[in-house]
């Protein structure tokens, strides 16, 4: 409300009417330009300015802005509105522009009466120029250069000349326009000259002042047209947006010279409108196959939901910092790891999510390597007896708390000693490493294999009753590994089952014991206990 109270003080100073209306077309604020020039009575716009008793848009040839923002989920709308004012009926070019926070339209009726008929038939009247505030004002010749028949006071402020060397020929206002700008502002005014519209607003564009200071402009170009409507000239609404602009680019260049990946997210509307080089390197990405897309369309696929879900979160629910990893797809296709640190900020008026993405693949990476080494027995590749006994305490809490079943299976490798002292180590390594590869091919996904030590392997078998079947599977596929100048091999092995009250140790022993039954028994076969 503090806010809402500081706006309509500052339209006060608006040298023109200003009303601020609600979606039901009550005006709940009248500037004093818009108190002083309309005198009906009424509390709605349409009764104010047209005698209205209805809204405007049920009345020929009177379009509603409010009801074209509203139906077209439009930010503004612009019309032009015979008015009824106390000099009598007059034009007026009516903007319209709808402010969400706080649910209301800002009009802003800009008189035009007297910019209808032609330069050499209807002479201004000096009175319609507007000499202070923020905007200057151009009448300008639909001629080469647009030279400026007149203008108000306040483009001195602007531009640094004065009303007197504009008039008088010294200048013209495309000497104004900075080069780069020039051709593009030439553009434009084709375009809209040749389709004959009756009013556009410029993308902005610079202008370089008399002591050649550059400064930044919104150009609202309102065409003036002879009575057989051909448009004969131009009146210009400029207004200085230097400040707004230098911040952004100050903006741009502390995000341009971040180390890490930067985008700016529209989450209203889902899409980026802004993403630094680095974020475009690392995706491998040009701007234009950027801006303007979801961020989600940059998320790897299996990320998708949650991304989805955490994005909503942090700018819907509980619009707290997002701090989250994800990964994100590169054009050619590689997957890669990113930290992501976002913050709902205020950019041109509106929320965006200003996402940082430190890029963390080579961390994961190495985390990965390092998880790999520190659970993996580096000549079998299977788990290390420190990984397998956390799977194993894991199971023995499953069955204790929720009874669910598992065996275990514990294999001996027969006659090892001998392979190593008739053939060497080397083949030693090589029997441990094709047994590894039997045992892995005999056993389901579910299943769990360790390196016990030396030549011993345990085998977990969750949601298993039966051990006995996969035991002899696999002492099978081990049976028909051949050595070079030894032969075959053979396993003995341990089979049991979680019984109530099992520990680690009661289980291993129960194995254990089982194993050293096969091995007297004559090896080479499965025993359970």
């Amino acid at each position: 409300m503090v806010r809402l109270a500081f706006e309509r003080r500052a339209l006060d100073i608006v040298p023109f009417p200003a009303l601020l209306i609600d979606k039901d077309y009550q005006v709940v604020f009248m500037n004093k330009s818009a108190e002083e020039l309309y005198t009906n009575d009424g509390q709605t716009c349409y009764q104010i300015s047209h005698s209205f008793s209805e809204p405007c848009h049920l009345h020929k040839d009177h379009p509603c802005p409010l009801k074209e923002i509203r139906e077209r989920s439009l930010k503004e709308y612009s019309v032009l509105h015979r008015h009824k004012t106390e000099k009598g009926e007059e034009y007026h070019l009516v903007k319209t522009v709808y402010m969400p926070e706080h649910d209301l339209f800002l009009e802003l009726h800009i008189p035009l009466e007297e910019l209808l008929s032609a330069f050499d038939t209807a002479p201004l009247r000096p009175e319609l120029l507007i000499d202070s505030g923020p905007l200057a004002f151009f009448l300008w010749e639909n001629k080469e250069g647009w030279p400026v028949r007149d203008a108000s006071k306040s483009v001195y402020d602007l531009t640094g000349y004065t009303v007197e060397e504009f008039l008088g020929g010294k200048i013209d206002y495309a000497s104004l326009i900075h080069p780069e700008d020039l051709e593009r502002v030439s553009q434009e005014v084709a375009t809209y000259t040749n389709a004959n519209k009756d009013f556009w607003t410029h993308q902005p564009y610079r202008i370089i002042t008399k002591d050649g200071k550059v400064k930044w402009v919104l150009d609202h170009t309102v065409s003036v047209k002879d009575n057989e409507g051909n448009i004969v000239g131009y009146y210009g609404y400029v207004m200085d947006i230097s400040e707004f602009y230098e911040k952004e680019g100050l903006f741009r260049l502390l995000l341009e010279n971040n180390p890490n990946g930067v985008i700016l997210y529209d989450f209203q509307e889902d899409k980026i409108v802004y993403a630094n080089r680095v974020f475009l390197r690392m995706l491998k990405y040009q701007e234009e196959e950027v801006i303007g897309k979801s961020v989600l369309a940059f998320v790897d696929s299996k990320d998708l939901e949650r991304a989805k879900r955490l994005i909503e979160r942090g700018t819907v629910v509980h619009r707290k910092p997002l701090e989250v990893i994800l990964k994100f797809a590169t054009k050619t296709g590689k997957v890669k790891w990113f930290k992501l640190v976002g913050h709902v900020v205020i950019y041109r008026n509106k929320e965006h999510l200003l996402i940082t993405l430190i890029d963390i693949t080579m961390e994961r990476e190495r985390e990965r390597r390092l998880f790999y080494l520190a659970t993996t027995d580096r000549l079998t590749k299977l788990l290390n007896r420190h990984a397998g006994m956390k799977i194993f305490e894991n199971l023995l809490y499953q069955a204790q708390k929720y009874g669910v079943p598992f065996s275990l299976l514990m294999l001996d490798i027969d006659y090892f000693k001998k392979l190593n002292d008739e053939l060497g180590h080397l083949a030693g390594d090589l029997a441990l490493r094709k047994v590894a590869k039997a045992i892995k091919k005999g056993i389901r996904k579910s299943d769990i294999a360790i390196r016990w030590g030396g030549e011993e392997f345990l085998l977990l078998l969750p949601f298993t009753t039966d051990p006995l079947p996969i035991g002899e599977k696999i002492r099978k596929l081990i049976n028909a590994i051949s050595i070079d100048g030894y032969g075959f091999l053979s396993v003995s092995v341990g089979a049991t089952t979680y019984r109530e009250g099992d520990t680690i140790d009661s289980m291993v022993q129960r194995a254990d014991s089982a194993l050293y039954s096969a091995k007297r028994k004559g090896k080479n076969r499965v025993e359970l206990a």
